[in-house]
């Protein structure tokens, strides 16, 4: 097949991409990794297809590393993206070639480079990425602390207090709605050290349904003393989404007794996924 990859008519390197992709043969990811920088963007992004498609099935080798790095600086958003998630998926990469990406001018990379960071445990690599420009970002970033939970805990001593990145402070009091929701339901996972308390109560009264979601599922994780008086007055909240992440957090305390009394109340919600959940809790 390289002779028609290398073909002076993009159709044929074109359709030389397309029959690798279906037949797979013995080098088939180095040859589709070198087509990410192709010069016609049909190839090069049918290169990239090819590639999500096969990552799970091609084999983690050098002769694929290679190329997938060299297309990290492509003219192509696509190709860089592709090449980080490959990269990821196939552990070819290490913290300091992902968070080189957390600069990219393409907002598909960053977000690339942010999961990328999340599989290699790289949090401190990670909380530089919580000041981006783009809400999307910052709720990867968010999200991603969440998915380190374990590794957070293991370290705690290494970073804020209580195991929660000073990063996730700043976007637990970011101006957008999203990212302070992904930031406190975060703390869900992480748990709510002292400092951040009263910040999550406060955001119990944001006006914005998300939010208040947000600070539900963190007070799932808070001591029981204050979380759950906080949890059963929510559970009158107008929004059925937040409701339905009250419950879900009061059930993190079932075996508390106030907590198994505001669930019982919940059984009769006018929501049915309400209901149900509250329902399950005090069976």
């Amino acid at each position: 097949m390289e002779p028609y990859l290398k073909d002076g008519d993009a159709a044929v390197r074109l359709a030389a991409v397309k029959a690798l992709t279906e037949t797979v043969p013995p080098g088939a990811g180095p040859a589709l990794a070198a087509a990410l920088t192709d010069g016609d963007g049909r190839v090069s992004a049918a290169a990239a297809a090819s590639l999500r498609e096969l990552a799970e099935v091609l084999a983690p080798e050098p002769e694929l590393r290679v190329p997938l790095v060299t297309a990290l600086t492509a003219v192509d958003p696509t190709a860089r993206g592709t090449a980080l998630d490959v990269l990821r998926a196939l552990r070819l990469g290490d913290t300091a070639l992902f968070a080189a990406h957390l600069a990219d001018p393409d907002t598909d990379v960053r977000l690339a480079a942010v999961r990328a960071l999340v599989s290699v445990d790289a949090a401190e690599a990670l909380s530089g990425a919580a000041g981006d420009a783009a809400r999307e970002v910052r709720v990867a970033v968010a999200r991603g602390f969440a998915a380190l939970a374990p590794h957070l805990d293991r370290d705690r001593r290494e970073h804020a207090e209580e195991g929660t990145p000073a990063a996730l402070h700043r976007l637990i009091h970011d101006p957008d709605v999203l990212v302070r929701a992904a930031a406190l339901e975060t703390l869900g996972a992480l748990g709510v050290p002292h400092a951040l308390l009263e910040t999550v109560t406060a955001a119990l009264n944001d006006p914005a349904w998300q939010v208040r979601t947000g600070a539900a599922t963190a007070l799932g994780a808070a001591a029981p003393d204050h979380g759950v008086p906080a949890l059963a007055e929510l559970l009158r909240d107008a929004d059925a989404d937040v409701r339905k992440a009250a419950v879900l957090a009061l059930s993190r305390h079932a075996g508390h007794e106030d907590a198994r009394t505001a669930l019982s109340t919940a059984v009769d919600d006018p929501d049915a996924d309400v209901r149900a959940y509250a329902s399950r809790a005090v069976r």
